[in-house]
């Protein structure tokens, strides 16, 4: 069963390399850097609207399927912080005063939707990566968002699993349940956090997938 996972940190903590041991994947890259792993990937520089983007990863996916005989089990948005900059760039150049902000509302609700009723739905996991920065009035670490979105905890608010990089004494530590940190999970036997060399991607995410089939299995 598909997965929405939200993987969030600082700059420089390590997110993208997070995605290298990804299996069946395409990364849709708009970070202003070259993706550098061997993981299927197409990168978007720019775009003018949230339609513009999705018709991007849509043609992606198929050409992703032509050329590999099937369509990829996850999707990684790298990074959705980006992706809200360019989106907010466009909305402040077409648009004026308080259109700024209910156009750009849209847009971001356009591309939410997209990634819940195309890609969720068509049972593809999807990986949200994003930006975090520290907040020293509340103490804790805030995702990098735009508009009413980011207001209400942005993609945090609409995923069950999320983790979290923190740096620290030159090691790097993943983060899967903390009230400081944007982490959190479901599931009760995994740790509140663990070395970045005891985490790979790929099998928290069919754990995951898996946990969800068991539920789903009780769904009447």
């Amino acid at each position: 069963m598909s997965v929405k996972l939200l993987v969030s940190g600082e700059s420089n903590s390590g997110k993208t390399t997070l995605t290298k041991n990804l299996e069946k994947a395409l990364v849709i890259n708009h970070d202003g850097k070259k993706y550098p792993f061997p993981v299927a990937h197409a990168t978007i520089p720019t775009f003018t609207d949230t339609k513009e983007l999705t018709d991007f990863v849509t043609n992606k996916v198929l050409a992703y399927e032509k050329k590999m005989g099937e369509y990829p089990t996850t999707i990684v948005f790298d990074s959705v912080s980006r992706i809200f900059d360019t989106l907010y760039d466009s909305c402040n150049t077409r648009y004026t005063g308080f259109a700024i902000y209910s156009n750009l509302d849209k847009e971001i609700k356009a591309f939410t939707d997209y990634i819940q009723n195309q890609l969720i739905a068509s049972d593809m996991n999807v990986v949200i990566i994003s930006h975090a920065i520290y907040d020293p009035e509340t103490a804790k670490y805030q995702l990098v968002g735009k508009g009413s979105f980011a207001k209400t905890g942005s993609f945090l608010s609409v995923v069950d699993e999320a983790v979290f990089i923190e740096p620290k004494n030159n090691k790097r530590i993943i983060h899967l349940r903390s009230t400081k940190f944007p982490a959190r999970t479901l599931q009760d036997e995994l740790p509140d956090s663990i070395p970045v060399d005891e985490f790979n991607l790929q099998d928290h995410i069919n754990l995951l997938s898996e946990r969800i089939k068991s539920a789903d299995d009780f769904e009447l």
